[in-house]
């Protein structure tokens, strides 16, 4: 009868020393499944834009140069493709398409995207020549994933922004 209670004690000793271990590798996997999601999800969609083949169609781009939130393109497509805008900011990414002047008041344009987060002091949007870069975080239940890239325009910008702004 001893024997079972030094058995049982010496049991409970071993399980309690290895449960922090056990704990931190559930911890850790979960965090790599959240990153592994948010950046399955975003793949998904850039390689969406990038096997539309207008997609490098982009006759002119403006950043804004204030903040680096917000991207505007005047593209060579047609309708409501012609003009395109995205805004990134803490918590919110957003998009919008017209045939004209693009909407005023970025709180119209469609929610594309929460949890948006910016990149240390880093702006959401760089303007460089004929090439944007972007760097933003996209936040997760255990983690921030960072993205980062840059664009380019696969036309001759004509530096005409009529009629998108």
């Amino acid at each position: 009868m001893i024997e079972i209670i030094i058995g049982m004690i010496l049991l409970a000793i071993i399980a309690v020393a290895i449960l922090p271990a056990l704990w931190q590798g559930i911890q850790y996997s979960s965090q790599q499944a959240a990153t592994a999601t948010a950046t399955r999800e975003l793949n998904s969609v850039i390689e969406g834009i990038r096997e539309n083949p207008d997609c490098g169609n982009a006759l002119d781009f403006d950043v804004d140069d204030a903040t680096g939130t917000e991207l505007r393109v005047r593209t060579s497509l047609g309708g409501n493709l012609a003009c395109q805008a995205s805004l990134l900011k803490d918590g919110d990414a957003r998009f919008t398409t017209s045939s004209g002047a693009l909407p005023a008041l970025a709180s119209d344009w469609a929610r594309w995207e929460n949890g948006i987060a910016q990149y240390a002091s880093t702006p959401f949007f760089v303007e460089n020549g004929d090439v944007v870069t972007y760097t933003f975080d996209i936040e997760t239940d255990s983690a921030p994933v960072r993205f980062s890239g840059e664009a380019a325009a696969r036309s001759t910008a004509t530096g005409v922004s009529l009629p998108c702004w």
